[in-house]
C-alpha cells in the first residue's frame, strides 16, 4: 500500500537482477548495510476523554482491491501471518511484508525469498493506539538490492477523524499526514502523503500519494 518508495525499489531491484543475469561471472548484487533508529519520538498518552483506536488484526486470505488515479485497479491478499509479519501478495514476483503493527518492512522475491528492498528496522506507519492529534517520528534505512543505503525520516500526525466515501463505501476514518525526508546533506525535497485509515475495517481506505488518489474498491475477509 506504500507506493511512494515501493515502485522505485522494485524497478531498481529488477534492474540489478537483470544486469546480474546478463553478465556471466558477475558477483551477485547484495543489500547494502545500514539500520535506522526506529521510533525516535512518539506521543504516549492521549488527552483526557479522547477516543483511541487499537491495532487491527488482519487474517490470512483478507483481500483488498484498490483503484489508483480512477484508472488502474489492483489488489493484494494477505498470504501469510507468521514470524511477526504479514506477507502481502500483489500477484507479481514480489511479496511485500508488513509487521503486525502494519509498519512497512519492504519487499522479498516470491521465488526464493531473497530480500529486494528492505526498510530497516521499519517505516512505522502506525503507532498504536491512535487518536486525533497524535504524533510520532521514525528513522530507518532504505536498502535496495544492488543499490545504496538511504537514511530516511518519516514523521506522522493524526489530523482529524472524518467521514469519507470511496468506491467500497462510506467510512469514518483517521486522516494521517506523513512527511518523508532523506537524512543526508543536499537539497532534497520532502515527500508528503495523506492516508485515511478506517478503524472499522482496519485498513487504509484512501491515500493521496503526491497528486494521485488511491481508494479502496472492495474488501473481502479471509478465514
Amino acid at each position: 500500500m506504500n507506493q511512494s518508495l515501493a515502485s522505485l525499489a522494485r524497478s531498481a531491484a529488477a534492474a540489478a537482477l537483470a544486469t546480474f543475469a546478463a553478465c556471466a561471472g558477475a558477483p551477485a548484487p547484495v543489500l547494502p548495510p545500514g539500520e535506522g533508529k526506529g521510533l525516535v519520538a512518539c506521543d504516549h498518552e492521549p488527552p483526557a476523554g479522547a477516543p483511541t483506536y487499537a491495532r487491527p488484526e488482519w487474517r490470512v486470505g483478507d483481500t483488498f482491491v484498490l483503484l489508483r488515479g480512477e484508472q488502474v485497479k489492483a489488489g493484494f491478499r494477505v498470504a501469510s501471518a507468521a514470524n511477526g509479519c504479514y506477507e502481502l501478495d500483489f500477484g507479481s514476483e514480489v511479496l511485500l511484508r508488513r509487521d503486525l503493527d502494519l509498519g512497512n518492512l519492504g519487499e522479498w522475491a516470491r521465488q526464493d525469498g531473497q530480500p529486494l528492498h528492505v526498510l530497516t528496522p521499519a517505516d512505522v506507519r502506525f503507532a498504536w493506539p491512535l487518536w486525533v492529534g497524535k504524533r510520532w517520528t521514525c528513522e530507518f534505512v532504505d536498502r535496495t538490492l544492488g543499490g545504496a543505503a538511504l537514511p530516511m525520516q518519516a514523521s506522522y500526525v493524526v489530523e482529524a477523524f472524518e467521514r469519507v466515501t470511496v468506491p467500497a463505501g462510506t467510512f469514518d476514518a483517521l486522516r494521517i499526514v506523513r512527511h518523508l525526508r532523506l537524512l543526508v546533506d543536499g537539497s532534497w525535497m520532502t515527500r508528503s502523503q495523506i492516508v485515511w485509515y478506517a478503524p472499522a475495517v482496519g485498513v487504509e481506505v484512501r491515500q493521496l500519494i503526491g497528486d494521485t488518489m488511491v481508494e479502496l474498491v472492495e474488501l473481502r475477509r479471509g478465514g
